[in-house]
């Protein structure tokens, strides 16, 4: 035995300008926080694949420069924001994309002014005399490469 009323409901929408304002451009709002958290975890990915923890390619730590140059930024832009994660190190390009027959030129590497190359080698340098601590080769296959940002841009998405 119910009875059936009539009742007028009204909804009245405000629209927030400033807010809506502060959620879309704001550096301190909640899709920058988010952009930026989701920099760093590519950022840290990134770092974890130089390592060869992640068999994203061989290990590719020595002095620990690279691994200590990645850094991610945030930009304001016009259209919105913008997250740069990336390295200053010149030869980031070499290990990411990697050298001689590995590389982009499929080529070994040779040497230019000299009719042999020498580097240092702390396993596989000579044990004694004029080269002792180097290695004398007339070529190099050169280094595989690790593609350390782009095996980490996918920890974005989640």
């Amino acid at each position: 035995m119910s009875r059936n009323r009539n009742v007028d409901v009204h909804v009245t929408n405000v629209f927030n300008h400033a807010k809506l304002q502060f959620i879309m451009r704001s550096p301190a709002g909640p899709i920058a926080k988010d952009l930026l958290k989701r920099a760093a975890r590519v950022e840290s990915r990134a770092k974890r694949n130089l390592s060869g923890i992640t068999g994203s390619g061989p290990r590719r730590i020595d002095t620990g420069l690279l691994r200590n140059s990645i850094t991610s930024q945030l930009f304001v832009i016009p259209e919105g924001f913008l997250a740069r994660i990336g390295t200053n190190v010149f030869y980031a390009r070499y290990v990411h994309d990697g050298t001689g027959l590995y590389g982009p030129k499929h080529a070994l590497i040779y040497p230019q002014t000299a009719k042999v190359l020498v580097f240092r080698s702390k396993i596989y340098g000579a044990k004694r005399g004029r080269f002792r601590g180097k290695v004398v080769a007339r070529y190099v296959r050169g280094m595989r490469p690790n593609p350390f940002l782009k095996d980490a841009l996918p920890t974005f998405r989640t």
